[in-house]
């Protein structure tokens, strides 16, 4: 089953995506599957399928301080689900974000896989993924490409080329400040920040091409800690404009360095909103080989004209933003 990956800083416009490609009658979307999926996203490299199921059906209590339908009540759409079986506060990771994503009874959708994954056998993690894929895609009535977005996956850009070298890489761009001004906002990327920032000092890099967040050993064990202690004081606390900027300059050259050798879509953020139509097609081409009209019609709609949070800034403000940005942004006009 053909593939997709988009790639992108967290708070770049990837909810939008992923909006866009689920009205796609080809393209079964997966919103949010690694970045939920937490330490155990790209390990252990084999496993069987009860264990494979484990991780993403087994409730985290990391995952529930930092999205749950009080700290993102956008994104994390189990919150809205009518009578649910589980705590919204404390689900499975698959239930938070992509099972609501694709179906109107998620909890049913979530049963029905469970039988099916956990009697697979010893398999490659990235065999595992993809058979969840293409199960997910017969229930939806035959999609023919799977695409996954995850806030924050360009970190993950070389790990994700190398366990699914079949999918096509889209490179999802916004303007550094105005996405870390969103950043800035947003509890899982405060959490990230911090964790980017203290780690560092015991040789623990949250970045890491090799060993980053849901790849290195060490982040299962820290995530049971965090789950054990509060972290709100984390979560609730601002970082400044400096940090947040460099975070994500550090972000996007890790993952511009994964993406060498790779030909992406280069998609901005801000022409899809200015010229929706337009971008939209290209995606599509891109990932699937078509547009259809009908598709189009209705996913130009989607966009809305891009905020503007740097207007809200003093100069003295704009400019510590934009000389924390500034690694970055020349990172990405090596690009053109």
């Amino acid at each position: 089953m053909p593939g997709g990956l988009i790639l992108g800083s967290a708070r770049c416009g990837s909810t939008l995506i992923s909006r866009i490609l689920r009205s796609h009658p080809d393209i079964l979307s997966l919103s949010e599957l690694f970045s939920t999926a937490g330490p155990w996203a790209f390990r252990p490299d084999r496993l069987d399928g009860a264990r494979f199921w484990s991780q993403l059906a087994k409730p985290s209590r990391t995952l529930s301080q930092v999205g749950n339908p009080s700290a993102a009540p956008g994104e994390f759409l189990y919150g809205n689900v009518s009578q649910p079986a589980h705590d919204p506060y404390l689900c499975p990771p698959i239930l938070a974000i992509t099972l609501p994503h694709l179906s109107s009874n998620p909890d049913a959708l979530f049963r029905d896989l469970a039988t099916t994954m956990e009697q697979r056998g010893d398999m490659e993690l990235g065999d595992h993924y993809r058979a969840l894929f293409t199960d997910l895609s017969v229930r939806m009535g035959g999609r023919g490409v799977w695409v996954e977005r995850s806030g924050g996956s360009l970190v993950a850009a070389e790990t994700l080329r190398r366990m699914f070298p079949e999918a096509r890489p889209v490179l999802l761009l916004r303007d550094g400040p105005e996405t870390a001004l969103s950043m800035r906002d947003y509890p899982a990327v405060r959490l990230a920040i911090w964790m980017w920032r203290h780690l560092r000092h015991f040789g623990i890099d949250l970045l890491h091409p090799q060993y980053h967040y849901g790849r290195g050993r060490i982040w299962p064990l820290l995530s049971a800690i965090g789950g054990r202690f509060g972290l709100s004081r984390i979560l609730d606390t601002r970082p400044s404009l400096q940090k947040t900027g460099a975070f994500w300059s550090a972000v996007t050259k890790t993952g511009l360095e994964g993406l060498k050798g790779a030909a992406p879509l280069i998609l901005r953020y801000e022409e899809l909103c200015n010229e929706p139509r337009r971008e939209v097609e290209r995606l599509g081409l891109f990932l699937t080989g078509s547009a259809p009209e009908s598709w189009l019609d209705r996913a130009e709609t989607f966009p809305r004209k891009p905020s503007q949070r740097m207007k809200a800034l003093t100069r003295w403000e704009r400019r510590e933003l934009q000389d924390a940005c500034a690694p970055g942004e020349r990172a990405l006009a090596e690009l053109s």
